[in-house]
């Protein structure tokens, strides 16, 4: 065993605590009773052990609420000196794809809240998911934060020998500096998975003579407690029996204890006797794994198998040691291209935040209290889980796409209220680059519903709002294969966006599973493709596009336009399709594809045609339909999908298939409708209503 006198090595533990918003209450429960609450009653019987602790915003008004006695014994815990409090962006924000101004605030609501309900204020930083980026030090140093923690892999990406990762470094944007404190990697896989000793044997490589050395753990609280292991949980295995009988967290303390080598400290405590070790500057980037995932899906997985044949020792070690250096993945922000529907709530975001700044200059004479409600409704729609996928569910959960959703939609309907109150005129119909993708989009609105239109993509529609309820009726996710899939699955990767009104020339026999599996033959070039876009003096949007429609070794000219126009709760979209020669019935259908989120939490929907009920879990092709409607019992709202003439659709359910801490899950993103409309001469015209409503509403009429 060492000694103090032959070293030592610092030695901060630090705990990080959250739940997405919109999560479901008895899932924090079930984590509040076998994660937090265990692990913060183990430290309290070891005063010697020092532990910093986040916990987001989100999960502190849910323990607030429900728990407020927990609070209180970190609190006490902290009065002691046990614990230090680590700050951070209220509801988990990644702080690097949100704007400044959103950056400060979100970090002082973290700050007021400690401040206000218990007197603390937090000196350190959470980074959520570890993204960095290097103009981050300004803002931090602007918020009074004194440290904040990455990842060491960046620091081995920046030229760090493992060894070098032992200190604390300064790093500095336009002449503002942070401290920054590596988290080690070694650890974070050691911990609870290998017996405690491994980790007390790892820490003796930075025991130092010079007393300088820290090596940081940083753990998710959740992992140790609700995360699977084999046949059990970890909360078996951290609270329980372990690995030989003993609880791991209990023999994890006392092995640190047992080591007088090992210096447990608070961070603050470090740097009120240590300087940083020196200058540095960091890649953007997060943690390796994250950054492996937000490759796309062909390249993650090759990149993945590349991994796996150096953990296999199948590459020589030298270029085993230079892959590992020199072969990173992506940016966070690449999720955001990844899943189109992550960027559909990034930009809707940023468009209806926008829309909030350009209100506060028009009533400046205005409190910042009387739009407080409106920025916490987008602040709590920034909240990162439903923008990305890794290891967990992410943005395949449309419960949690809804809540994001729902936030952004009800800072619209709160603002629209605000400005009505205060004689400003309604946000009308415009056309402008809300998704930044250099192409205009559309938008149509009034104080029922607002609706966005893409020109980039087939003219399609890819948000339509009720703003009073909240409710996206488009919050459908495009499926695609991960690399976790193996060729057994019935996964699908969509050609097209699984928005609404892509337009598809198909023959007449097309088959039902062609169509759910994405293997039919579009004759057309229209979906997907560039709509020129225009709006009309009564303020309704038009959009066309002249094509091409390939069949039987012809290539036929023509010519859509499709003209959007809202009144009050509905939305009309009338067609015209002009054809450059006469086509005989029956050899051509044109279907306007129609994709629409069935529910916001599971087993919560109905779906009607033509008034009777089917089963949204199943596909199905009706004949001479004139009305399909879809509700969600649990928010109470419906859409209802007229059209102006009795048609055969396909129906069908669109399903994804992910891996999550539970293994693999089926997922029901949303209902796909494929109406079949007859084409006859050289023209072609017709007109679909889409109601959108409360079932309130329904049920008085």
């Amino acid at each position: 065993m060492l000694s103090p006198k032959q070293g030592t090595v610092y030695f901060p533990i630090v705990w990080h605590a959250h739940q997405p918003v919109g999560n479901f209450p008895w899932v924090i429960e079930n984590a509040y009773q076998k994660a937090y609450l265990p692990l913060l009653q183990t430290i309290s019987k070891y005063p010697e052990i020092k532990s910093s602790l986040h916990i987001s915003g989100s999960l502190l008004l849910w323990l607030q609420d429900n728990h407020p006695e927990y609070l209180e014994q970190i609190v006490t815990l902290h009065n002691q000196k046990q614990i230090e409090i680590i700050g951070g962006g209220f509801y988990e924000p990644i702080l690097a794809v949100i704007p400044d101004r959103d950056k400060e605030r979100q970090i002082q609501l973290m700050v007021d809240w400690w401040e206000e309900n218990y007197k603390i204020s937090p000196k350190g930083l959470w980074l959520a998911e570890r993204v960095w980026v290097p103009n981050l030090p300004p803002i931090l140093k602007n918020m009074r934060v004194e440290f904040t923690f990455i990842d060491d892999y960046l620091f081995q990406m920046a030229g760090l020998s493992e060894q070098q990762t032992y200190y604390a470094y300064m790093t500095e944007d336009q002449g503002d500096p942070i401290t920054i404190f590596p988290i080690n990697e070694k650890i974070r896989y050691l911990v609870p998975w290998r017996d405690s000793k491994e980790t007390i044997q790892y820490l003796m490589k930075g025991c130092d003579e010079f007393h300088e050395k820290i090596i940081v753990m940083i753990s998710d609280m959740e992992k140790m407690g609700v995360w699977p292991a084999g046949d059990r949980t970890t909360y078996d295995i951290c609270y329980v029996d372990g690995y030989n009988g003993t609880p791991w967290m209990n023999s994890f303390f006392e092995e640190v204890i047992s080591n007088p080598w090992i210096k447990p400290i608070l961070i603050s405590d470090y740097l009120k006797e240590h300087h940083p070790r020196g200058l540095i500057y960091l890649p953007t980037s997060s943690y390796d794994k994250m950054a492996i995932w937000a490759l796309p899906s062909p390249l993650r997985k090759r990149l993945e198998k590349l991994y796996k044949s150096i953990n296999e020792n199948e590459i020589e070690p030298k270029l085993a040691k230079d892959i590992k250096t020199f072969a990173k993945g992506s940016i966070w922000h690449n999720f955001l291209i990844k899943y189109s529907q992550a960027n559909i709530m990034h930009k809707r975001m940023l468009h209806c935040r926008a829309k909030v700044r350009s209100t506060e200059k028009s009533l400046p004479e205005l409190s910042p209290d009387q739009f407080k409600r409106i920025w916490e409704k987008i602040f709590i729609s920034q909240s990162n889980d439903t923008y990305w996928h890794g290891l967990f569910g992410g943005i395949y959960y449309r419960f949690l796409r809804h809540s994001t959703h729902k936030h952004i939609i009800l800072a619209e309907y709160l603002l629209d209220r605000l400005r009505s109150k205060e004689g400003l005129d309604q946000f009308m119909g415009s056309i402008q680059d809300v998704l930044l993708d250099g192409q205009l989009d559309g938008i149509l609105e009034n104080k029922y519903v607002s609706c966005y239109i893409s020109s980039l993509f087939g003219g399609s529609i890819f948000a339509l709002n009720l703003k009073k309820h909240g409710y996206n009726f488009l919050n459908v996710l495009t499926r695609q294969k991960e690399p976790y899939q193996s060729t057994k699955m019935q996964s699908v990767q969509d050609r097209f966006e699984k928005w609404s009104f892509q337009d598809h020339f198909l023959l007449t026999e097309v088959l039902e599973d062609s169509l759910q599996n994405d293997t039919y033959n579009d004759l057309g070039n229209f979906a997907n493709k560039i709509y020129k876009i225009s709006q009309n003096p009564d303020q309704s949007l038009t959009l066309m596009r002249r094509g091409v429609i390939s069949l039987e070794n012809r290539s036929i000219h023509t010519k859509i336009s499709k003209q959007f126009r809202l009144q009050n709760t509905k939305l009309l979209i009338e067609y015209d399709i002009n054809f450059s020669e006469a086509l005989e019935l029956g050899k051509l259908v044109f279907s306007p594809e129609i994709n629409l989120v069935g529910a916001s939490y599971p087993h919560k929907t109905s779906g009607i045609i033509n008034g009777t009920q089917f089963d949204m879990e199943k596909s199905l092709t009706c004949s001479k339909c004139h009305t399909i409607e879809i509700r969600d019992l649990n928010e109470g709202v419906l859409i209802i999908l007229n059209f102006d003439q009795s048609l055969d659709c396909v129906v069908f359910p669109l399903l994804s298939i992910l891996k999550s801490e539970i293994g693999f899950e089926e997922l029901y993103q949303g209902t796909s409708i494929f109406p079949k409309i007859g084409i006859s001469g050289k023209k072609v015209h017709f007109v679909i209503e889409m109601l959108l409503k409360s079932i309130e509403s329904t049920s008085k009429e």
